[in-house]
This record gives C-alpha cells, sequence and structure tokens, in this order.
C-alpha cells in the first residue's frame, strides 16, 4: 500500500482499522444470496427436509444483508480518525457506500430470487406481500441484531436464551420506533437498489444487443 499511502492515506487508514468487521459483515450479508441459489431452483415446492432447513437459515440469515447500513454508527469514529490528510469525502464515505451498496445489492438478488421461486409456483400474487413480509422480518432482525446483538445462528445453537434476549428487546419502549424506523431505511433503499440494478441490467442487454448488431458478420 506504498503508493496508496501518499496519494489516500485516510483510505488505506479506514480500510486496515475496518477490513476485519466488515469484510465478515460483507460475507454474512452474502449468505442468503448463496441459500437462494442453491434453494429457489425448480418449478415444484420441495418436500425435502433438507430444503425446508436451507429455507430456515435463508430466512435467519437475510436480515444480515440490510443490517451493513447500522453500520454506519462507526462512521463519525473513522472520521474523527481520518487525521493524515486527504479529503474523508473522497477516501472514508466510498469505502462506506461500497460496503452498504454490497448489502444492499446482496439483499435485492436473494429478496428476487425467492420472488421468481413463487412465480414458478403460481403464486405470482403473493410477490408484495412476500416483500413486505420480508422488510418487516428484516427491520425485526436488525434490530435484534444491534441492539440486542444478536447472531444469526443463536436461536439455533442457543434458543432458550436466545427467546429470552428476544422478548426483552422486543418489550422495549423504543422497540417499534426503531423497527418502524428500520423498515422504512429497508424499505427505500431496497427499492432504490431494485431501480438501479434492474435499469443497468436492462442498459447492459441493450448494449450488447447494439453491439451484435454492429459485428461483422
Amino acid at each position: 500500500m506504498g503508493v496508496l499511502e501518499q496519494v489516500a492515506p485516510n483510505l488505506v487508514g479506514v480500510v486496515r482499522r475496518d477490513i476485519w468487521w466488515m469484510g465478515w459483515n460483507t460475507l454474512l450479508a452474502w449468505i442468503p444470496v448463496g441459500l437462494a441459489f442453491v434453494l429457489f431452483r425448480g418449478d415444484r415446492l420441495s418436500r425435502s427436509p433438507f430444503w425446508w432447513t436451507g429455507l430456515v437459515l435463508f430466512v435467519l440469515f437475510l436480515p444480515n444483508a440490510p443490517y451493513v447500513v447500522t453500520d454506519l454508527v462507526h462512521l463519525r469514529g473513522d472520521i474523527l480518525m481520518s487525521d493524515r490528510g486527504g479529503p474523508v469525502v473522497t477516501a472514508v464515505l466510498p469505502v462506506y457506500a461500497l460496503l452498504i451498496g454490497s448489502g444492499f445489492l446482496a439483499y435485492y438478488l436473494a429478496l428476487s430470487a425467492a420472488l421468481r421461486h413463487l412465480v414458478r409456483l403460481g403464486l405470482g400474487a403473493w410477490q408484495g406481500r412476500v416483500t413486505i413480509a420480508a422488510h418487516a422480518l428484516c427491520a425485526i432482525g436488525v434490530f435484534l441484531g444491534r441492539w440486542a446483538r444478536l447472531n444469526s445462528w443463536e436461536p439455533v445453537v442457543d434458543p432458550h436464551a436466545t427467546l429470552e434476549r428476544i422478548v426483552v428487546h422486543l418489550t422495549w419502549e423504543w422497540a417499534p420506533v426503531l423497527i418502524m424506523a428500520t423498515f422504512l431505511v429497508t424499505w427505500a433503499c431496497h427499492f432504490m437498489t431494485k431501480a438501479i440494478a434492474e435499469a443497468s441490467y436492462a442498459a447492459t442487454l441493450r448494449s450488447a444487443r447494439h453491439f451484435r448488431t454492429i459485428l461483422p458478420s
């Protein structure tokens, strides 16, 4: 990183400070995409216990994707620690934008795979309700992850203690406000990610078709 340390010291600093937790949270965010790729294939509803186990894991891990937006709590600290010169706007903020963008792209891809599977099963009319349910599930999951420090695997490995923590935090007087705020942020970020991803995909297809038309036969 010798050259980067001279050109963008703040960028090098934030990467060195945060690479481990950012990398871990990004990995957790993309696990639902891998599960979706395995689960939501074909046009029939599987009765295999392995499939249903995978679906439970998909539901448990899905909130990890939008959870990355709460990592903005670390942003102020990184800005304050960026005292080695170089602009914060072009060094620190892009790292956080990449982290959050990656998380919501993973959320869009995982949820889209589930919705397409519903269409193949003849349940396309449920897409809207499933989308809202997914946002609500993620809002609760993000709340429990950030404020109760609950991990996705704890309901499986320690269900009794997990249930106690869930009850305690969901009965907190500020829980409804925080969950609703998280729901709105999740919905807005998913909406924007979906619009950008689908517009980019359509533009890529148009460019590819145009490129084929100008190629010599």
